[in-house]
């Protein structure tokens, strides 16, 4: 029986989610087995890590969940460009999409969602086990309209590799950023990274965002 067809770039979606900065120790990332390959070495910072939850409400595939974690710089490719390190989805047509279109790692998970007070917890399940559980909630602060998220393009850029390329797709969207905090996360060992491990930045709320993503510019590997 095959599986979902393949939709190809460019996506736009449409949703709301939230994005968390940490600074982590050198070892972290490179000890941890979550970088490919191409990016364990000496041209790899392993220094910063970006956490994201994602509702997207519209995409080409339909709507669907998303929790990942996305590692930074790669010194070799310039600036602060992240790749994605962890990616779980709740459905196998984004994962599939991502793994053909982008070389994005997704896995498909349950995802169970529970609203609290103020708060939203999500669990991320695979084979019946609670793989990561977390709690987020927005913060107070005034809205803040961002074209680009305020981001600069290497900061929207996203390698991941793949038969000896490395494939940089650069994310264009626009949407509203609130303060956001990170209340609890809880992993199992080696199924995601930690992020308790890490220092935090920053964490921002982001409502009815809107985000293209293009097809990936392609570059031989050194």
């Amino acid at each position: 029986m095959s599986g979902p067809a393949r939709v190809p770039p460019p996506w736009r979606l449409r949703g709301s989610g939230y994005l968390f900065l940490f600074t982590f120790e050198p070892w972290f990332l490179r000890n941890g087995g979550f970088l490919p390959p191409e990016l364990v070495g000496e041209h790899f910072e392993g220094q910063l890590g970006a956490l994201m939850l994602v509702d997207y409400r519209q995409s080409p595939v339909g709507p669907y969940r998303e929790l990942l974690f996305a590692a930074g710089r790669n010194l070799r490719w310039r600036h602060h460009l992240f790749s994605i390190a962890r990616i779980y989805v709740s459905t196998e047509a984004s994962a599939a999409g991502g793994r053909e279109n982008w070389a994005i790692p997704k896995q498909t998970a349950e995802f169970e969602v529970v609203q609290e007070k103020d708060a939203e917890r999500v669990i991320v399940q695979r084979d019946r086990l609670a793989e990561v559980d977390l709690t987020v909630a927005p913060g107070r602060g005034l809205p803040v309209p961002a074209l680009g998220f305020l981001a600069p393009p290497s900061w929207r850029t996203i390698v991941q590799f793949r038969d000896g390329q490395a494939l940089a797709t650069r994310l264009r969207g626009r949407g509203v950023l609130r303060p956001a905090k990170l209340l609890d996360f809880r992993t199992l060992p080696k199924a995601f990274p930690d992020v308790n491990k890490g220092e935090p930045v920053a964490g921002f709320h982001i409502e009815d965002f809107r985000l293209r993503f293009p097809a990936p510019v392609r570059r031989r590997t050194p």
